[in-house]
């Protein structure tokens, strides 16, 4: 079975109707089963944080409410827990520290820890240089939009 670590965005899409991908998110997820969710702490509270915030286009509400819609759904799919955690200080996972900026330290962190939990990490993002982390272009799962 494939398993698949989605980052922010893509758990957003697959939760909500009205996000800009909603229907490309379930394109993708219908066309990799059977397939497992792995989530981490990372993307869950990023989705709560977002999903949340008055400001998100179509807020799910308070964030104890998004964190309920997400347990429900976490438990709906059967999604796992990571196993196994990485550290981009780690010089084996890092592989070209020049390449971290900041807008990219959450995407090269979990796609090295979709690679360390063998998994591939599902994304929307066409930008992340798979190559800057240890497994990182067999783990990109790339999400097409249209």
């Amino acid at each position: 079975m494939k398993r698949f670590l989605p980052d922010v965005n893509t758990l957003l899409a697959l939760l909500d109707p009205m996000h800009v991908h909603h229907e490309a998110a379930h394109r993708w997820y219908a066309s990799q089963s059977p397939l497992q969710l792995i989530l981490c702490s990372h993307v869950e509270n990023g989705v709560i944080r977002v999903a949340s915030q008055p400001n998100y286009p179509n807020c799910l509400g308070t964030s104890s409410r998004v964190r309920d819609g997400l347990r429900e759904f976490v438990q709906k799919v059967k999604a796992a827990s990571c196993e196994k955690d990485v550290s981009l200080l780690d010089g084996e996972v890092l592989l070209q520290a020049g390449s971290l900026t900041p807008s990219r330290v959450s995407d090269l962190y979990l796609l090295a820890l979709a690679a360390a939990n063998n998994a591939r990490f599902a994304t929307f993002d066409t930008r992340i240089p798979a190559a800057t982390v240890a497994g990182g272009p067999a783990a990109l799962e790339t999400i097409p939009v249209s």
